[in-house]
């Protein structure tokens, strides 16, 4: 589905120029040196790999950046160690504690997810102008504990539902400069995803356990073990095959159904990744990197970033360059001291 905007506005296309040798020699040198360093380097080494990416990403005459502190992640990081070390000691002071300390860590959830997209987007800028989140604590509390209470009572049925408030209050709550992203998508379509997977994967498991029965028995007949041990790891691989290409289906559908219904002021987006072009490009990505004993990882992420780049698009007001000029008096300042060490990944479409 595409917006108003997207249908009636040219596309322009999103870049990026990045090179997997160029960026072979960042990844190597981060892995040496987080390894010397017992993993102390590593937030520097997020750091240089996410500025590389950004920097080589570009939309018309301006490119994206990447503004965050080393110190600031590693903070956060140690933090984190903090928590994990105090679910351990807690075991040795009361059977009931380590659950206490869960419970707190759940609660916390909605919080570190507004902190860290604050953290995520406030150091990212495009044209040198800062993106933003707002630190809207009583929506996120909403979207991930409603949804979740949702999809319990549902018994899991209404999980769609759950998965659409969580990325709507993500794109909603996200800006850049003093605009904010607004996301006019609908519930049913996020039922549809799911429930067309879930039909894809009953069928898929139905064909596979005839496809490997007939072929099992045949093989069944044989006596050498080391033909059924191999018989037993190849039907293993091709079930893992099978549920990562409907994993990399939902994921495409709801990425490319997000971007679709997304818009920031006057401008929308258009995002056309293709599920069978993400499954192969997942696949000879994995293949490489396993016969090149992980040297290949640099060209994957590369293929990867590129692969997503060329298949996103911003489809620009009349007035985008005003836009832009008015933004940068108006919000150029917006995100310079960023109070926040939290650095979580959060999965959603947006």
């Amino acid at each position: 589905m595409e917006t108003e905007h997207a249908a009636t506005t040219q596309a322009t296309p999103i870049r990026f120029s990045g090179n997997a040798s160029e960026y072979f020699r960042i990844w190597i040198v981060n892995i040496a040196l987080t390894l010397v360093t017992l993993g102390i380097y590593s937030p520097w080494a997020k750091i240089r790999k996410l500025r590389y990416f950004y920097t080589n990403t570009s939309l018309e005459d301006g490119h994206f950046d990447y503004h965050a502190k080393p110190r600031a992640i590693l903070i956060g990081r140690l933090i984190a160690i903090g928590m994990v070390g105090i679910y351990w000691a807690s075991g040795y002071m009361s059977p009931v504690a380590p659950f206490i300390v869960i419970a707190v860590i759940m609660l916390s959830i909605p919080w570190l997810v507004v902190r860290s997209r604050i953290f995520q987007l406030r150091n990212t800028s495009y044209h040198g102008l800062r993106f933003n989140f707002q630190p809207n604590y009583a929506d996120s509390f909403k979207a991930f504990y409603g949804g979740a209470l949702i999809t319990v009572v549902t018994l899991g049925f209404g999980a769609p539902t759950a998965i659409y408030m969580r990325n709507k209050f993500v794109a909603n709550n996200a800006g850049f400069g003093q605009t904010q992203f607004v996301f006019n998508g609908r519930q049913g379509e996020f039922y549809s995803i799911i429930w067309k997977s879930i039909g894809l994967a009953i069928l898929g498991v139905l064909a596979l356990m005839l496809i490997l029965g007939l072929s099992g028995g045949l093989i069944g007949n044989s006596t050498s073990t080391n033909v059924n041990s191999l018989y037993s790891a190849a039907s293993t691989i091709v079930l893992l095959a099978f549920y990562a290409a409907i994993g990399i289906y939902v994921q495409v559908r709801q990425r490319n159904y997000v971007w679709n219904t997304t818009e920031l002021g006057d401008s929308s987006f258009l995002s056309t990744l293709s599920v069978t072009e993400m499954v192969g490009l997942y696949l000879t990505n994995v293949l490489a990197i396993i016969l090149s004993l992980g040297l290949l990882v640099p060209w994957a992420q590369i293929r990867l970033a590129k692969y997503r780049a060329d298949h996103l698009a911003v489809c620009l007001g009349a007035d985008w360059k005003d836009h832009i000029a008015a933004l940068n008096e108006e919000g150029s300042a917006l995100g310079e001291e960023v109070g926040d060490v939290f650095d979580v990944e959060i999965d959603v479409a947006f």
